[in-house]
């Protein structure tokens, strides 16, 4: 039986998402907002026939098999634990929760019911990563034993977008920096929380608007940078014992990688890697989606998250071994222990 999904929210990732979703012809079965008129919008651009003006009613939704959370941070404990109560598969669109507390709640939750969760780090499935993560696997490049990132863009300057408000979790690290952490976990692995150090600045709300990240494994160190007041490259760098690897930004979401190996200090060969996002058909889009676009850069890359879903509800997984619960609280874990150095309190903490 193929999967019926659920959308949960109606913002600009759950356009993008639910675009990634109508390009495989996955079934959208039924979309949920807090507004009845946004969800009767959302489905009918997308040709959905079921929309619901509450989550409940979705969760009640005996025909719907998997659910995506596309609802802000805050409400992500809230809305993945009633669909988890329910019986339904559940991908949470990151951060799966705000601290530990709350990740390890829906991760026990969700082993419980016997049902299928998976955090939406939509990153680990780029066909680039996944090769990156192939020659590091391999060892042909020796063992990595530092990294280096960068994210960064100017966030909207409105005091009360989501970004600048301790109601909404808001800051940086919770959106964007969390992606350099998971870079981290891919390459150093569970096997140990590393040594943590903080510094940052916070907005008079309390919010983290930039900081700068220094984790230190047994194994090899990293060097991370995130911002919301300017604009990065957002590279990522793995150096290694006969090599250096360069995920050309946007490397949360990339199409092109260097691989530099050192066959000694005075010589090396260079090889590059590039994967072309999905294409979107634009008779696709107007005939199915009403004419919506992607909001985020690379959105079309969100194809890559739907498929490893479908692929792993079809083999009948419980999680995805691309994002596997345990680095989900291991990246939490790093998450509140950052927090606690940059004085960052939210009111579920």
């Amino acid at each position: 039986m193929s999967a019926v999904w659920g959308i949960c929210g109606v913002g600009g990732i759950s356009n993008d998402f639910a675009l990634a979703l109508s390009h495989i012809k996955a079934n959208i079965g039924a979309v949920a907002a807090s507004e009845a008129s946004r969800a009767q919008k959302f489905a009918a651009d997308f040709g959905v026939a079921k929309s619901y003006g509450s989550y409940e009613e979705l969760a009640q939704d005996a025909s719907i098999t998997v659910v995506y959370v596309g609802t802000v941070h805050t409400k992500h404990l809230e809305h993945a634990s009633m669909f988890l109560r329910a019986g339904k598969h559940v991908l949470c669109e990151k951060p799966m929760g705000i601290n530990e507390e709350e990740v390890r709640e829906m991760v026990d939750l969700a082993k419980s019911k016997g049902v299928f969760f998976m955090e939406a780090f939509w990153t680990r499935c780029f066909p680039v990563i996944q090769k990156v993560r192939e020659l590091l696997t391999s060892g042909s490049l020796g063992a990595p034993h530092a990294m280096s990132g960068e994210f960064g863009f100017v966030a909207p300057s409105d005091p009360s977008h989501r970004l600048w408000t301790k109601s909404t979790a808001g800051g940086g690290l919770l959106d964007i920096g969390c992606y350099l952490l998971q870079a981290a976990i891919a390459v150093y692995g569970c096997e140990a929380v590393p040594e943590i150090q903080a510094v940052g600045a916070l907005t008079p709300e309390g919010v983290d608007k930039r900081a700068s990240i220094s984790l230190n494994y047994p194994s090899g160190v990293a060097s991370l940078t995130y911002f919301l007041d300017a604009n990065s490259t957002d590279d990522l760098k793995i150096f290694c014992e006969k090599g250096i690897i360069i995920i050309e930004g946007p490397s949360h979401c990339p199409t092109r990688a260097r691989i530099i190996r050192h066959e000694s200090r005075t010589s090396s060969t260079t090889e590059d890697i590039h994967h072309e996002l999905p294409s979107y058909q634009s008779e696709l889009l107007d005939s199915k989606c009403g004419g919506r676009k992607v909001n985020y850069p690379n959105s079309e890359g969100l194809v890559y998250e739907a498929e490893e879903v479908e692929r792993c509800l079809k083999e009948k997984l419980l999680e995805s071994e691309v994002i596997p619960l345990e680095e989900s609280l291991m990246l939490v874990r790093i998450s509140d222990a950052i927090r606690k150095e940059l004085g960052v309190v939210y009111d579920v903490d």
